[in-house]
């Protein structure tokens, strides 16, 4: 499953956007950036939003001039066990 990732330069930035979203009724929540996709000017904060409604987070980017540093789409890069041990 392919998930993408909104990058942000600074957390500001990302809080910001993620109000706008929220406000548009686009499902998105707060993630730490996957390791795999942080560029020297990302922060380690991204939102993470599903294909279905990607068109509808990049449509409210645009209508509010939101500011942010990079969009990329990675395999599922949650790990559920990553907190178990046994």
């Amino acid at each position: 499953m392919v998930r993408y990732y909104i990058l942000f330069e600074n957390y500001e930035q990302g809080l910001a956007l993620h109000d706008l979203l929220d406000e548009a009724g686009v499902r998105n929540r707060i993630a730490p950036a996957p390791a795999a996709a942080r560029g020297k000017l990302c922060c380690g904060m991204s939102l993470l939003v599903e294909e279905a409604e990607l068109a509808a987070a990049k449509a409210c980017i645009a209508a509010h001039g939101a500011v942010y540093y990079d969009i990329v789409g990675m395999e599922n890069q949650l790990q559920p066990r990553r907190d178990r041990y046994c």
